[in-house]
């Protein structure tokens, strides 16, 4: 009898050693792949001001929705990545970057694809709904591989000293004040649209460079002026039927001829549908301009990879 006890006792004891040590292994919490420094929203719509700082990194699927009398604030050193087609909607107040009152932009805001391999259209961008609201600005942001990546329409936000790449249309106006200066808007299909015949954005002191069409118009009264227009496949295309005055640019040349192949208007039957006008782009700069254009070009480095 007491042997058979002493055989009880010797099992339990060997089963509660082992039970404890599996249920001792199994528990041990292990280190979380998520520390907070990832923020995911989809489609998420703010319901009151936010500001969105540079420690964390935020991650949009679906639509970002801004609405009225909210304002959303990205702090300078922001990354905020998008997810296939993406979309921000803004009909509140928008302010990416640094304000403009400060003197100098020291990090950058990056917009970009969530995608492993970026391309062109990978999200659809930022649209201005109709906000009429005058303190959205973006300064010292780089925003690529969108579809149009600001979308401005019937508001004037200021657009400055920011990176516009990679995207199928960088900048669209229609019916915007917008003053759009400092910026590179290069490697994109079309660089700046305009369109609104009763707006009058100002586009001045930039780079727009190495786009398919540099800017597209349609709003003969916008102001183009001291930007360096160089190495696109068209410079500027002309959509109306209006004449259209672009002086003191710089084309790339100072060659007129070279000047006017760049640009496509009336003076070009066989690649347009339509009566167009004639753009008058002289006087024109004979030498780069060279205080246009985005100057942090040093900020790229610093980037997330």
């Amino acid at each position: 009898m007491k042997i058979r006890l002493v055989c009880y006792l010797l099992i339990f004891g060997l089963s509660l050693a082992i039970g404890t040590g599996c249920t001792s292994s199994e528990t041990i919490d292990p280190v979380s792949p998520d520390d907070g420094s990832e923020i995911v929203l989809e489609n998420y719509q703010l319901t009151a001001d936010e500001t969105w700082e540079s420690e964390k990194t935020y991650i949009v699927h679906g639509t970002l929705e801004i609405p009225q009398k909210i304002t959303l604030n990205i702090t300078p050193g922001t990354t905020v990545k998008f997810g296939r087609n993406a979309l921000v909607t803004v009909q509140g107040i928008l302010k990416i970057g640094t304000p403009l009152a400060q003197t100098q932009v020291t990090q950058l805001v990056h917009l970009t694809s969530d995608n492993i391999g970026p391309a062109s259209s990978d999200w659809d961008g930022i649209f201005f709904d109709h906000t009429h609201d005058l303190e959205s600005f973006i300064r010292g942001a780089v925003i690529e591989y969108a579809t149009v990546a600001l979308d401005i329409k019937t508001t004037s936000p200021t657009i400055e000293e920011c990176m516009l790449r990679f995207n199928e249309t960088a900048i669209a106006l229609d019916g915007s004040d917008a003053r759009v200066r400092y910026n590179d808007v290069v490697n994109n299909g079309i660089g700046i649209s305009t369109i609104g015949r009763q707006t009058l954005p100002r586009i001045e002191k930039n780079t727009v460079a190495q786009n398919e069409t540099g800017i597209h118009c349609e709003n003969v009264q916008s102001i183009i002026e001291h930007n360096n227009l160089n190495a696109n496949v068209f410079a500027l295309r002309l959509n109306v039927k209006f004449d259209f005055r672009i002086p003191n640019n710089w084309w790339g040349t100072s060659d007129a001829i070279e000047i006017m192949n760049a640009i496509i208007d009336g003076g070009d039957p066989g690649l347009i549908a339509k009566q167009i006008g004639t753009v008058h782009y002289e006087p024109f700069a004979d030498a780069r301009i060279g205080d246009a254009g985005f100057p942090y070009l040093t900020l790229l480095t610093e980037l997330p990879r």
